[in-house]
């Protein structure tokens, strides 16, 4: 990614490489959020569609 790291889950590890910046971590957030919303949305239309198959072929 950017050859970086945000943080270190122990107290005592030496932080290598550079932080992020905070422009850097939005960026980031802003793809995860948007990659997260499209596949919800294509999720939910996969539903919406097999449900309406099934009621289709429920009615015949």
């Amino acid at each position: 990614m950017y050859g970086s790291m945000i943080s270190s889950f122990s107290p005592n590890a030496n932080l290598e490489g550079t932080l992020l910046t905070r422009e850097q971590v939005e960026e980031i957030s802003d793809r995860i959020s948007k990659s997260v919303s499209d596949n919800v949305a294509k999720q939910l239309k996969k539903a919406m569609d097999s449900s309406s198959k099934e009621k289709e072929g429920n009615k015949g």
